[in-house]
């Protein structure tokens, strides 16, 4: 299990995430505090806001 910390700045950073992720075949979550969603999904990233500290969890 890989953790690293992001901050998205705006909508098109999170597109190129997504995109990126949905290449790897290994699950990856985003998490903010006790929310977690999947890191493939655009619109749970966007639940957790934009301009805040993200943890990235890639569970190879």
């Amino acid at each position: 299990m890989t953790t690293k910390e992001v901050m998205f700045d705006t909508i098109e950073d999170v597109k190129q995430f997504v995109n990126q992720a949905e290449q790897y075949k290994a699950d990856v979550d985003v998490c903010c505090g006790s929310c977690m969603v999947d890191g493939k999904s655009l619109l749970g990233i966007l639940s957790l806001g934009i301009k805040k500290k993200l943890n990235v969890v890639i569970h190879d």
